[in-house]
């Protein structure tokens, strides 16, 4: 049967990318950018299914050879390409996103990452890594899924009956059920996000519509136009296409609003990319409500003279989306080096790391998919390393080039597995840290509980800025990496630091001081990089410092999701509470100063006191105001 390409799949798939790629850089620009995974998903799925239903109604067999092979020659040889370099950039320039890399090859090479960061991602300091190839979780989902397509494919082909498309159909229901049963509200959702049977639903709904496109093309099949032969008195004839069978009514109608309904979709999936977030409605529906969008886009788009695809066959966009796999392999380990890098190279502040992560991940691509995925794709895996047949002399420069590349990077990735450090340099600080700040709270007593402390003084009519004797200080891991800076910048400050450390948590050591008398006039609470907060959180602290004491709100710099909403819940509070509450902007202040961050991008350095010095000119600069 002669079968037809989709026009406007690489335009879908484009948009897909550029929605992942900003949700990864500029998250706080388009925190739903998540949703181009489902997207992508039900591409692949519906991509997939196509092929495999062709071959079975064509040929009554998978053809597993051939599927695996293709599958194969797909997806390794541009990973065998990329993992080796940047474990070399890593031994090179940054050891700390090499923590863990031994396990993180593995998994990845044998289609399971996915599984992996599930199975070690409740550490704290796991989260903090900057892991190069955590977005890499989407290929083992893809693995594993075309391990077992071909399966529900041919289950379907058996029974051949209108019930056929309920067994994908009821696969995706269960996949949704699973994500809704097993999310907690809270807690991190890496589990159903990564999790192969709680993400699948774009995956099986793109299998149900292939069934349908392939069962539609067997009751109508692409034929060629006929052409008949109009003859001329002077001898000559000219062929005329006789017209177009008229199609039943209902394909005529489904072809007049499958475009309107494809772009509404398109609309609603660019709503949920801006307004998104990954919050109880994202793992409770709205991944089900975006998979199904994108089965509502494709069908629209693939529609026969559909005006959908002259928006998706626009250059720039297509091209994207045919280069979205290099694209997806590429950006996220080139935006970490980019975040450790470009502070260094240009310590002003601007757009450096993304200008720098765009620059490397085109030029990334465009060798990958010249010098690996192209010949791969057309010859064979070993062609791309070793061109025996029909070899020219391009082929062989490229192969040598290759073969260089990969010798140079795969000796700088077996040294850089084998001295891989245990923990990251901030993590080594931050452990250090913690023990010279329980060293000196033993020396001093300052944390020592249920002593018979000074009774608070009440505040002048105008403040001073307070010396250390006077500050309590309650925060999480940025509070405690600052610790040192702050006790310079605070000689004698009560310091009461700790990672991991949440709102809720912070109020508990509040309220135990505040109990004991050992809270002091001013404090100082750093504690929105780990969970977001809402105002009730915050009444409860303020209630417990009193009315009498100045609070000193510390926002938090990063790019988890919840940070953003949790710095304006924060100024918000302190913008109503003029009179004794204070917000200092730390995230300013790192954001203009990104060299003095360790390379996760969000706890400063050893031996940085921008910490202190930042609250202490918010101070300075309050009190100036005539507090």
């Amino acid at each position: 049967m002669v079968h037809g390409r989709y026009v406007g799949l690489n335009g879908i798939k484009g948009l897909a990318i550029i929605a992942i790629v900003l949700y990864h850089t500029q998250q706080q620009l388009l925190p739903g950018g998540f949703y181009g995974v489902d997207v992508f998903f039900t591409v692949s799925g519906f991509l997939i299914g196509i092929s495999l239903l062709r071959s079975l109604f064509d040929t009554g067999s998978l053809h597993l050879e051939r599927y695996i092979t293709k599958r194969a020659a797909r997806l390794y040889p541009a990973l065998f390409f990329m993992i080796p370099i940047m474990v070399s950039v890593g031994w090179l320039w940054d050891h700390d996103i090499l923590v863990s890399i031994r396990n993180q090859v593995i998994t990845v090479l044998l289609g399971c990452y996915n599984w992996y960061a599930i199975a070690g991602g409740q550490s704290y300091f796991d989260q903090m890594n900057p892991q190069i190839f955590r977005h890499l979780w989407f290929i083992g989902v893809l693995m594993q899924f075309y391990v077992i397509v071909p399966l529900i494919v041919w289950l379907m082909w058996r029974i051949q009956r209108a019930v056929s498309i309920a067994v994908p159909l009821a696969l995706a229901a269960i996949s949704g059920t699973l994500m809704w049963a097993l999310y907690k509200p809270g807690a991190d959702p890496t589990r159903v996000y990564f999790g192969t049977d709680t993400h699948s639903v774009g995956l099986m709904l793109g299998v149900a519509l292939a069934w349908m496109v392939v069962r539609y093309e067997q009751r109508h099949p692409r034929l060629p136009r006929i052409i008949r032969t109009v003859p001329y008195p002077d001898g000559t004839s000219v062929p005329v296409a006789l017209p177009k069978v008229p199609q039943p009514l209902r394909i005529r109608i489904w072809r007049a609003i499958a475009p309107v309904l494809a772009f509404v979709s398109l609309i609603l999936l660019f709503a949920f990319t801006i307004a998104g977030k990954q919050n109880d409605f994202a793992f409770r529906g709205g991944i089900v409500i975006a998979s199904m969008l994108a089965v509502v886009l494709i069908a629209g788009t693939i529609c026969e003279d559909s005006w959908m695809q002259d928006l998706m066959v626009f250059r720039p966009l297509a091209g994207l989306g045919k280069y979205s796999y290099g694209i997806y392999l590429w950006h996220w380990p080139l935006w970490i080096v980019s975040l450790a890098v470009a502070p260094h190279l240009m310590p002003s502040r601007g757009p450096w790391p993304l200008i720098m992560t765009a620059v490397l991940t085109a030029i990334a691509v465009t060798a990958s998919w010249i010098l690996v995925e192209r010949p791969a794709g057309v010859r064979s895996a070993l062609f791309v390393i070793l061109p025996i047949r029909n070899t020219t002399v391009g082929h062989i420069v490229r192969a040598v080039i290759v073969d260089l590349l990969l010798v140079a990077s795969l000796f700088g990735c077996v040294q850089g597995v084998t001295h891989a450090p245990t923990k990251t340099a901030m993590q080594q600080e931050l452990e250090a840290q913690a023990q010279r700040l329980e060293a000196e709270q033993q020396r001093t007593g300052d944390l020592l509980r249920g002593g018979v402390p000074e009774p608070p003084q009440p505040p002048t009519p105008k403040f001073t800025m307070p010396t250390g004797d006077q500050i309590t200080a309650v925060g999480d891991s940025v509070m405690l990496a600052s610790s040192q800076g702050l006790s310079d910048v605070f000689p004698g400050i009560q310091v009461d630091a700790s990672v991991s450390r949440s709102l809720i948590a912070g109020a508990s050591i509040i309220r135990d001081d505040a109990a004991s008398g050992a809270l002091r006039q001013w404090v100082f609470v750093g504690l929105g990089t780990n969970t977001a907060a809402n105002t009730g959180q915050l009444d409860t602290i303020y209630n417990q410092i009193g009315s009498d004491r100045i609070m000193v709100l510390i926002n938090a710099h990063g790019d988890r999701s919840w940070i953003a909403p949790t710095n304006q819940v924060l100024a918000d509070y302190a913008n109503s509470h003029k009179n004794n509450v204070i917000l200092v902007d730390w995230d300013a202040a790192a954001a203009a100063n990104p060299q003095v961050l360790g390379s996760d991008g969000i706890h400063p350095k050893a031996g940085s006191d921008l910490y202190a010095q930042t609250i202490k000119q918010t101070i300075s600069d309050w009190i100036a105001a005539n507090h």
